[in-house]
């Protein structure tokens, strides 16, 4: 069931008198109508969301009771780009994101939709007086609340995260050893990075490795002596268990599986020139999430481009649908912007 099936699901289920059943809870927010002036609220709702396992804010629904009264033309007042800038100068690691509406009945429900952290845990950057926002402030969903996260929902995080960190390394390794390659990859633990020869690099956590020796004996009993074994992979430099560094692998064909051509024909867009200033102008390859450049050769390049490019795109073009305009102006904007 995707998000705006989710969405109508909980709109569907009423009592006798059309008001909600569904009380806000872990992942779920009502609010009356988006206001602007409330927009840290909701980033610090959307960080407690992606700490724990992601949610919606929900506009257009009276709380209490919790009745149907719609967004109205309030929703119309986000603009994507500025939103995104906001919580990116608030909170860190970024938080993942899609906003939308769908239409019930006669009404129009406005939602943003958080996705859990893959990084957790988020933390805020900076202070904000009108939430009482400060800077190293890390926000938690309880129940139908927000609040500052507790010693032992931040124990779990670090614990998860660990786990998550180590099965990851291990994995890496075994796939290695499992191919019977000769000097397959090099990890460097001063710089704390792993290089293979496909030239994908992933970032060591330096406190991982020893664990990592200790629970795959195979391992360090076989493969790394360059004697009596083949030395699959060298470790170079002194290892010492300090400052840990998050492990991250990217699979370019999983998480980016578009090129320019194919997010465009899947955007329903004739000119390529028209998604190339629409990635210009909104900045999608400034955006790790929905952009990466992947070397083909010594001498060339290939951009690709995430699902959430997709739906980020496909966003911008629905919220000007009623503008035939829209793209010839963007490229204006680009051919303006790429001679100054």
């Amino acid at each position: 069931m995707n998000i705006e099936d989710s969405i109508i699901d909980i709109l569907n289920h009423t009592d006798s008198n059309g008001r909600l059943l569904h009380r806000e809870r872990t992942n779920l927010e009502y609010k009356e109508s988006f206001i602007l002036k409330q927009q840290y609220n909701y980033a610090k709702t959307m960080a407690a969301f992606a700490n724990r396992s992601g949610g919606i804010i929900l506009f257009g629904i009276k709380d209490s009771p919790r009745e149907i009264i719609g967004a109205g033309n309030s929703f119309d007042n986000i603009k994507i780009e500025k939103f995104t800038d906001l919580l990116k100068s608030t909170f860190s690691p970024e938080i993942e994101y899609e906003l939308g509406h769908v239409e019930y009945k006669n009404f129009i429900i406005g939602y943003i939709h958080t996705y859990e952290s893959n990084d957790k845990p988020i933390i805020a950057l900076k202070n904000e007086n009108s939430e009482k926002i400060c800077n190293g402030d890390i926000y938690y969903r309880y129940n139908a609340r927000t609040g500052k996260i507790e010693y032992s929902e931040l124990l779990k995080i670090i614990k998860e995260r660990e786990e998550k960190n180590r099965d990851i390394l291990l994995k890496t390794f075994e796939s290695i050893i499992k191919s019977g390659t000769t000097n397959i990859g090099i990890i460097n633990y001063d710089k704390g990075s792993f290089k293979t020869p496909n030239g994908i690099d992933v970032a060591v956590d330096k406190g991982l490795i020893v664990k990592v020796l200790k629970k795959a004996k195979f391992i360090k009993e076989g493969e790394f002596n360059e004697i009596k074994g083949k030395p699959v992979i060298k470790i170079t430099g002194e290892i010492d268990l300090s400052e840990p560094i998050s492990t991250t692998v990217i699979d370019p064909d999983k998480q980016y599986p578009y090129i320019q051509r194919q997010l465009a024909e899947k955007l329903g867009i004739s000119r390529a020139y028209y998604l190339k200033c629409l990635i210009y102008v909104f900045k999608i390859n400034d955006e790790k999430k929905y952009h990466i450049e992947v070397t083909t050769s010594k001498s060339s390049s290939t951009h690709k481009y995430s699902e959430l490019a997709l739906q980020y795109i496909d966003k911008i073009l629905k919220q000007h649908k009623d503008n035939p305009n829209f793209l010839q102006e963007v490229a204006k904007e680009y051919q303006k912007s790429s001679r100054s």
